[in-house]
């Protein structure tokens, strides 16, 4: 079973986030700010297969989640989403994380997370 941690502020987008993941037979961990994502990381001793991560946040942002987890395994699937238009998506792109703007649409979304999931 795939194992995918949402990290996302907003308890709305969270909790449709694993609704939907749940409903296609994944396996999810959640967490509320970026500190709490990285404290939950750590902790997981099977480690995600796939990361969640919005780019605004509380106390650490999602790209500082992301540097983070990366540091720790360079190899980690990560799934960027925000609805920021001032986020750099080439940026982001190049250097390897995936990246979806909200509002995100359900199929894409999980086209994306089928993609994942298969690598």
């Amino acid at each position: 079973m795939c194992k995918i941690m949402i990290a996302e502020d907003d308890p709305q987008i969270r909790n449709l986030f694993r609704k939907i993941l749940i409903s296609k037979g994944y396996e999810t961990v959640e967490a509320t700010d970026g500190e709490q994502a990285i404290r939950i990381y750590d902790k997981l001793e099977n480690k995600p297969d796939i990361i969640i991560v919005d780019f605004r946040m509380p106390k650490v942002n999602g790209l500082e989640v992301t540097r983070e987890i990366l540091k720790r395994d360079p190899s980690s699937n990560i799934l960027m989403i925000t609805g920021d238009p001032r986020v750099n998506r080439n940026k982001m792109v190049n250097s390897g994380i995936r990246f979806k703007s909200k509002p995100v649409r359900m199929d894409e979304f999980l086209n994306e997370i089928r993609s994942f999931a298969q690598t």
